[in-house]
């Protein structure tokens, strides 16, 4: 097995980012001043080889956090949402492209889409949508 994780992290990043919705990995920076942005969270693995290939069962997180100041009817979240399904899976049999990194991604299906009520923090309202992708991945080399 090879670790898969930067790969993987790459191709969400790049589907994500062309939909112009500010995106970090790991948790946003401190003094983030974007309404609506994506934090890309930590991949696990499960392997799931078989003795003629190389194969993990991953899931990636992908946090989508909504925030303002008076109100937050969650409308722009979801909006914000609807354009990262289209960047990461336009269609119903879509996968990302991983053929650079020698790996093949089968099966991407959406395993949790939850809305998260945070309330009040420090002046803002919050909402966020968790979004857990699933995928099959398989080394080509």
């Amino acid at each position: 097995m090879i670790d898969i994780n930067t790969s993987l992290l790459t191709a969400y990043y790049n589907a994500i980012s062309t939909v112009n919705i500010p995106i970090y990995e790991g948790e946003e920076p401190d003094d983030v001043k974007d309404k609506i942005y994506a934090v890309l969270s930590d991949v696990v693995n499960i392997e799931s080889s078989t003795s003629n290939s190389s194969d993990t069962n991953t899931t990636i997180q992908i946090s989508v956090h909504s925030w303002e100041y008076k109100y937050n009817n969650s409308k722009a979240l979801n909006e914000a949402c609807a354009l990262i399904f289209q960047a990461v899976k336009p269609t119903t049999n879509s996968v990302l492209d991983l053929s650079s990194f020698g790996l093949q991604m089968m099966n991407l299906n959406v395993q949790t889409d939850r809305t998260e009520r945070f309330g009040e923090i420090g002046g803002k309202i919050f909402i966020s949508r968790i979004l857990i992708f699933q995928q099959d991945i398989f080394v080509i080399s």
